[in-house]
């Protein structure tokens, strides 16, 4: 049985690989032409600086701790809630 797994993986992979060639053959005008408009796009993106990086991401850490704190918190008191309420 291993074998035809092994089998079939590899065979999978070379279809893949060849329907991968055979599209960017087919259709290499338009994924160069696309790659090209993301260039110009990528170009005109604002890209923020360092400290505004930091800042954002320091941010989402804090706001992220103090929600998993609470929803730690709520959930304890709502198990205890319940596990006394339905105690049998």
């Amino acid at each position: 049985m291993d074998l035809i797994i092994n089998n079939l993986g590899k065979a999978i992979l070379i279809v893949s690989a060849i329907a991968l060639v055979i599209i960017a053959v087919k259709y290499r005008k338009n994924i160069i032409t696309f790659i090209l408009e993301v260039k110009v796009e990528l170009s005109k993106v604002s890209w923020s600086t360092r400290n505004e990086l930091i800042g954002s991401t320091s941010v989402v850490l804090v706001v992220t701790s103090i929600m998993t704190i609470f929803i730690g918190i709520v959930d304890l008191l709502l198990s205890k809630i319940l596990s006394t309420v339905f105690k049998f």
